[in-house]
């Protein structure tokens, strides 16, 4: 016996492309309806022979755009919000927002100082900021240099070229010439190889609360359970958790800094210099 579906996940009804692909958006083949499809969203949401998007029900208010991606633990979407003075994310509908649908003014959806070309219908974005909403930060330390690569969101991201000697995401680690040797990374640190040309480099990934080139320096420990600013790594969206008095490191998501006021992920945060 066969079956002619009316929709069919490989005609994609669902629209998964871009960021709405699995595992967080798939499609499924109803088995009670041959008929149907049941297009999913990472919040348990369903939508039958059409796309689910999480925004297409969230209104964030007359001076907000909702952004469908995972900024906040267990939540699929934020809401770009205007105060009047600055842009900001934040974890559901902008302040005052009003229960009816509206449609924002395109000129208040680019953060950290972006622009709203009317033209393009885009955000240009300053220096070192990336993502449709300029809502991504890249910052290269030691010389690197933020270099545009192509990317499904905006269709543009950066990355950090790293100068020669220098490595991590954000060339945040210093390279010691030559290979590992026992002994070389202390406290802890995990020595790591990297070849550049007829270079070698041995870089030490320090344990949470060491720094320096061979993790030699220690800088912070656990006073008392809790959440902690990262001094030296504010600027790259780290922070310590303090378990009793196990030390650990959390990251932001790529572009926000810890705001300790708010006890959450913010893209409005100055770091220690």
């Amino acid at each position: 016996m066969s079956f002619i579906y009316r929709f069919q996940c490989n005609t994609n009804p669902c629209e998964l492309s871009g960021n709405f692909i699995p595992p967080n958006y798939q499609c499924i083949q109803a088995t009670d309806n041959f008929n149907n499809v049941i297009c999913t969203c990472p919040d348990g949401h369903v939508e039958i022979n059409r796309r689910c998007r999480i925004c297409d029900s969230i209104n964030c208010g007359l001076n907000g755009i909702c952004i469908e991606r995972s900024f906040f633990e267990n939540l699929y979407y934020v809401c770009g919000c205007n105060n009047g003075t600055s842009n900001y994310l934040n974890p559901g509908p902008c302040p005052n927002a009003s229960p009816a649908t509206t449609t924002p003014p395109l000129s208040v959806v680019c953060l950290n100082g972006g622009t709203y070309n009317l033209a393009t219908g885009t955000c240009i974005c300053q220096a070192g900021f990336t993502g449709r909403y300029c809502e991504i930060s890249s910052v290269c330390a030691n010389g690197g240099v933020c270099n545009p690569v192509s990317s499904t969101e905006n269709g543009v991201d950066m990355q950090c070229v790293c100068s020669n000697g220098f490595a991590g995401p954000n060339c945040e680690l210093v390279g010691v010439f030559g290979r590992c040797t026992l002994g070389l990374c202390q406290n802890g640190g995990i020595c790591e190889e990297r070849v550049n040309g007829a270079s070698i480099f041995a870089y030490c990934r320090c344990p949470s609360g060491f720094t320096g080139q061979c993790c030699q320096t220690p800088y912070f420990s656990c006073p008392a359970p809790g959440v902690y600013a990262d001094p030296i790594n504010c600027k790259f969206g780290r922070y310590f958790q303090c378990n009793g008095y196990t030390l650990s490191t959390l990251s932001c998501p790529r572009g926000l800094r810890y705001n300790f006021m708010k006890m959450r992920c913010d893209s409005d945060v100055s770091c220690p210099p």
